[in-house]
């Protein structure tokens, strides 16, 4: 898999650079720097729209990301991932932090679940990536990670998803 020509190690998007690095281009068709704003639903939450509690007790998904690291850490305050068996501190407050935390349902086909804990893993921001845009060539090159034990959890949660949407009316 191609990597950033900037050396932040995201996969690359367009000319050798990554999505959130296309304002390091040289060429002349060179993008504006994305730049990051919540988007809001006509001055009112989903959850407030809808009805229903859609954010599962979390403000944002940052306070969600911080408690479920908080949840990973074993009686040594290691973080592990279970599907790599790699450890993860090493990627506390660095660029790769974020990338850590996968959605195991994609959260804009499953859009009730974006802030549901039960639908986001502490991974290893190399399996996220394979897992979210990799081939079967780059499943093959890591025979030791458990992709099956992904793919299962991922088939339980679609029928937990469909469940949770009928219970709540929101089918």
């Amino acid at each position: 898999m191609k990597t950033c020509l900037c050396g932040c190690g995201w996969p690359v998007f367009s000319h050798g650079y990554a999505k959130y690095c296309q304002y390091k281009r040289t060429d002349d068709k060179k993008p504006k720097r994305l730049q990051y704003h919540v988007i809001k639903c006509e001055g009112e939450s989903l959850a407030l729209k809808y009805g229903k509690n859609l954010n599962f007790g979390f403000e944002s998904e940052i306070d969600m990301f911080n408690h479920l690291w908080e949840e990973a850490k074993n009686e040594k305050g290691q973080v592990i991932c279970p599907y790599t068996n790699e450890k993860l501190n090493r990627f506390y407050n660095t660029l790769k932090y974020f990338s850590c935390f996968a959605h195991v349902l994609p959260k804009g086909r499953y859009t009730y679940w974006k802030m549901n804990p039960i639908n986001v893993c502490v991974v290893h921001p190399d399996f996220h990536v394979i897992v979210d845009q990799g081939t079967f060539q780059d499943r093959a090159a890591h025979p030791m990670w458990r992709f099956d034990a992904w793919d299962k959890k991922r088939e339980e949660l679609k029928i937990q998803y469909q469940e949770f949407k009928k219970r709540n009316l929101l089918a």
